[in-house]
């Protein structure tokens, strides 16, 4: 999943106790554990702002670094047989509904597969690292946009700012900022339980992790 290339790139100074990078990667369970990890899942409840108004979601989803995702949503007030699938792969993405299968666009399936990475780049070790400030460390994927992850005081990643881009020739832009409270763990590893997402500075997202899992690659 690129963790041994992206460990090489984590600078000498990563080593010193004042590093950011070395902080962080301590608060989120240390880069020999996380370089490991090969899936992450929860489940959870949402809030999303369609517009002004508020949708209560139930979440269920797996990420594989960097490589593929499924997010599982559905109505509170409808119960999971009226589930939601996306699924991103390296190059696609698809939405399954009803039973069906649909192909997204092409724009859509690109700022899907950026979204979802955002939770890829929480894990800090399948990304090249850099710090920027005492408390700030900037991570870049290639194939993805580079994230700026802002630090705690205990070292975990308290917001992070990241701004999609659609496929070229022109695409449009999307700053997302995200605030992240709370913590869940699993095997190890630690994660933020509450992710609240503003796009342009507008709400769209409150996530609450439940249940929270891990795998890893044999030691």
């Amino acid at each position: 999943m690129g963790g041994a290339a992206a460990i090489a790139a984590f600078p000498a100074s990563a080593k010193h106790p004042l590093d950011p990078i070395a902080h962080a990667l301590a608060a989120a369970g240390g880069q020999a554990l996380l370089s490991r990890v090969r899936v992450i899942a929860w489940s959870g409840t949402a809030r999303m702002m369609i517009g002004r108004t508020p949708v209560d979601l139930m979440v269920e989803t797996r990420i594989e670094p960097f490589a593929r995702a499924r997010s599982d949503t559905w109505l509170t007030s409808e119960g999971r047989s009226a589930t939601q699938t996306i699924m991103v792969e390296r190059d696609s993405a698809f939405l399954v509904h009803n039973g069906a299968q649909t192909n997204l666009p092409q724009p859509q399936a690109y700022f899907e597969r950026q979204k979802l990475a955002a939770y890829s780049y929480l894990l800090l070790a399948p990304a090249s690292l850099s710090p920027n400030g005492r408390r700030g460390i900037t991570a870049i994927r290639d194939g993805y946009p580079p994230i700026a992850l802002t630090l705690a005081p205990d070292g975990r990643i308290a917001s992070a700012d990241y701004t999609l881009a659609g496929p070229p020739p022109n695409p449009p832009l999307v700053h997302q900022h995200l605030l992240f409270t709370g913590t869940v763990s699993a095997l190890g590893i630690r994660f933020p339980r509450t992710t609240t997402i503003l796009q342009n500075g507008r709400p769209v997202l409150r996530m609450t992790i439940t249940a929270f899992s891990v795998e890893l690659d044999p030691s």
